[in-house]
């Protein structure tokens, strides 16, 4: 957090009592003034997460956004700079692989709202041509859009987009059309104070003519003649009147009504073609003319796809070595809030290269390559590797290459000339469909065992909302594997594949929510169960999560075999609204189900990552605040060590009828043990319905609200000295189980907590 920059927030005084530095430790004992700080979360309000920032950030040569262009939004679109001094601004749709809009004086303006995450941008500046929201290249001759409700991407025999490259400051956008491969390259220039548009073609062999919209007005009739033997073609509109001329071998122009066309002639060679735009008044034709013959010079795009300059030079900061609590302690590894760019530092995952280099993306579009993370953290050097992302939420390194899901598509990065920024922006798989829903983020990502991909799409109105999405190892097909999630911000897959998600809390979603998946499963919101016959009931989670320990749902990691003693092969919930970590045990009795208990310790910002580093074999969480979040910073970066020593809380459980058994990790003072005093618990229902979240309701009153305290009646240490058998004859299934616990071990050291969990079966 830049502290005099950002709006004040209800729960920051709070934040600032707590007793020791959060960010030099990233980590906090339970307090009063914590305790305090937690409640204002609930306070808080949209007016807290306002902030406009973004719109004074250098977010490099390009953006991907949904972006409010004129004659309708383009929902994959990408906003490039074009011009040595960025004069005018172009607006490629990698759906429908035309240009929607072209504007001048400007590039884009970002919507304050939640950090600018959750309403598109719209274009800064006078607009030049707008085209609407309708396919690039004809297709049988027509530029119909086959779509199903037009989203989505044309089908591949069409047209495909395959990425971009990255050559210093400009763009070359890769493509094909049927069977022909496209490489092209927008740019701008000006000469006397006029502005004029390039666009810069390479086509590979052109089995079949090829149509390509260039430009419409609505209203007007494009007019096409020949003036000092060059065929120009015009939109006229007074002094906004639009010149374009063509140059190539078997290229020229066409005119349709009020569209401008280019037209391309089958041949086997590859070939070079160039679209020259301008605005200017009818009566200055001539010089026009002049201008358009005067950059009638092609160069091959092809040049600006080997790998070109960097743009962003290093930076480095000092970390902070966290301090021992229990059998842990939190490292910060610093972000570089204060940057040259004021790139903005909302974490939102990682994973580590084989080097041992960790690469980190933000939600604002940037991932950032960390190296010299060791064990001082005195000098970490971090390095922009890529920019212009659509709100990357999810990153995967997979056989040395990052793959990043955005809300358009999983890009895959490539570092073509090792000067370490990424040169091509490769699209993965864009199969997702996205209608621009502010909600509809597509998060986290991870790989089975098989190598395919899963990730998360948030609820919106199309046949991928609120679904987990599989895509296949080779990034050619895109399947729904589980439906119902509401605003799902995170995911795990662990050990044989188990795949966990984490769903927040809203309606059909009384409490916050960790499933383990199946295929064809539904998990409970009903407007995204996607089913011809809607359900009557879902299926039940691992484990609903009391708000006291966490009010919004992050991602899942499992502690490697062999790691942090007794939980090695454990599950690590993270939460985003507490900025916590929790400990999810399975019950034994039925691993289906589970409970959650709080792990020592808390992140500067919402945690929604955690991956161990297989070179150190330490936790890293990242994570960020968009929303209701405890959070301190923009964003953090933090590794989490296990010193060694006890944990002090369970490590297994088990229920049955009658009975429910805790297995700690060190032997316990047996008068307290065996004490039921020393032990609280309450058993109650949700309500799942259309409403925003629920109350708590008596298990045994199902009409009555509150929870049942069940009594233990009896407690009994076995001959191991770790566990214990509570005889609670009132224990039934309920959604919620909270057991409270307050213990010593053998050598008088305190054990204090709370299991809670979910009992579907008993």
């Amino acid at each position: 957090m830049k502290f005099t920059t950002l709006p004040q927030c209800k729960f920051f005084a709070a934040v600032l009592s707590l007793g020791c530095s959060l960010s030099a430790l990233g980590q906090a004992e339970e307090t009063t003034p914590a305790t305090t700080a937690m409640k204002a979360v609930a306070e808080q309000v949209e007016g807290d997460w306002t902030d406009g920032r973004w719109n004074r950030v250098d977010v490099g040569p390009f953006m991907s956004a949904s972006i409010h262009t004129p004659h309708g939004r383009t929902l994959k679109g990408i906003a490039i700079k074009v011009g040595d001094e960025s004069q005018a601004t172009v607006c490629f749709n990698t759906e429908l692989l035309g240009y929607s809009a072209a504007w001048s004086d400007g590039f884009l303006e970002f919507d304050p709202r939640r950090y600018g995450l959750i309403g598109g941008p719209k274009p800064k500046g006078r607009t030049l041509f707008a085209n609407g929201i309708t396919p690039g290249w004809a297709h049988d001759g027509k530029l119909d859009d086959p779509r199903p409700r037009k989203l989505g991407p044309l089908p591949r025999n069409r047209a495909k987009y395959r990425g971009l490259y990255r050559h210093g400051n400009r763009v070359a956008l890769s493509y094909t059309v049927g069977e022909t491969a496209v490489l092209e390259s927008p740019w701008a220039g000006d000469t006397d104070g006029r502005l004029f548009l390039t666009r810069t073609f390479e086509f590979g062999e052109v089995a079949k003519p090829l149509t390509s919209l260039i430009a419409t007005k609505r209203g007007e009739t494009a007019v096409l003649q020949k003036i000092g033997g060059l065929a120009v073609a015009q939109l006229p509109a007074g002094d906004e009147t639009l010149w374009i001329a063509a140059f190539g071998q078997g290229t020229g122009l066409a005119v349709k009504n009020d569209r401008i066309l280019l037209t391309v002639q089958p041949g086997e060679a590859k070939r070079l073609a160039k679209v020259f735009i301008v605005q200017a008044p009818l009566g200055q034709v001539e010089s026009i003319v002049t201008l358009a013959k005067a950059n009638a010079v092609i160069e091959p795009p092809s040049r600006l796809a080997n790998g070109g300059p960097g743009l962003w030079p290093p930076l480095t900061t000092q970390g902070v070595v966290g301090k021992q609590r229990g059998a842990f302690a939190i490292d910060t590894i610093r972000l570089p809030f204060d940057n040259p760019w004021n790139a903005l530092l909302f974490t939102a995952g990682h994973d580590f290269l084989p080097d041992g280099s960790a690469l980190v993306c933000t939600v604002h579009g940037d991932v950032w390559r960390l190296t010299d993370i060791d064990s001082s953290l005195k000098k970490v050097t971090w390095r922009r590797f890529a920019t212009g992302l659509f709100q990357p939420l999810g990153l995967k390194v997979v056989d040395g290459n990052a793959y990043v899901i955005g809300r358009d598509q999983i890009t895959r990065l490539h570092d073509l000339n090792g000067d370490g920024e990424a040169d091509f922006y490769e699209c993965f798989n864009n199969d997702l469909l996205s209608a621009g829903g502010g909600h509809a983020y597509a998060t986290s990502l991870e790989t089975d065992s098989r190598g395919n991909f899963y990730f998360t799409k948030c609820s919106e109105n199309t046949p991928h909302g609120g679904s987990l999405i599989r895509i296949s190892a080779d990034g050619g097909k895109l399947d729904v594997f589980a439906t119902g999630f509401r605003n799902p911000n995170g995911l795990g897959i662990g050990p044989g594949d188990v795949i966990s998600v984490g769903d927040q809390q809203g309606g059909w979603v009384p409490e916050t929510r960790v499933d383990m998946m199946h295929q064809g499963g539904f998990y409970g919101f009903m407007p995204m169960h996607h089913r011809s016959k809607e359900p009557k009931t879902y299926d039940p989670p691992f484990a609903f999560v009391p708000r006291a320990f966490d009010n919004s749902a992050g991602g899942q990691v499992w502690v490697p075999p062999g790691h942090w003693g007794a939980l090695g092969g454990r599950m690590i919930h993270l939460s985003y609204g507490r900025c916590t970590a929790l400990l999810a045990l399975p019950d034994e009795s039925h691993p289906g189900q589970g409970a959650m208990l709080q792990l020592p310790g808390r992140y500067l910002s919402g945690a929604m990552r955690g991956r161990f580093n297989p070179h150190d074999g330490h936790l890293y969480v990242s994570g960020l605040r968009g929303w209701q979040t405890a959070a301190v910073h923009d964003g953090c970066f933090q590794r989490v060590r296990f010193v060694g020593g006890a944990h002090r809380q369970p490590t297994r459980y088990a229920t049955r009828p009658g009975e429910l058994e805790l297995t700690f990790d060190v032997k316990l003072d047996r008068e307290l043990a065996t004490d039921p005093e020393s032990y609280s618990l309450e058993q109650w229902n949700y309500l799942w319905s259309k409403n925003y979240g629920s109350k708590d309701w008596s298990v045994r009153e199902p009409k009555k609200n509150g929870r049942d305290k069940v009594v233990v009646r009896t407690a009994k240490l076995l001959p191991d000295g770790r566990t214990v058998v509570l005889h609670v004859l009132g224990l039934a299934r309920a959604m919620q189980f909270e057991l409270k616990y307050d213990l010593d071990d053998d050598d008088g050291s305190l054990i204090r907590g709370t299991l809670a969990g979910t009992i579907n079966e008993l």
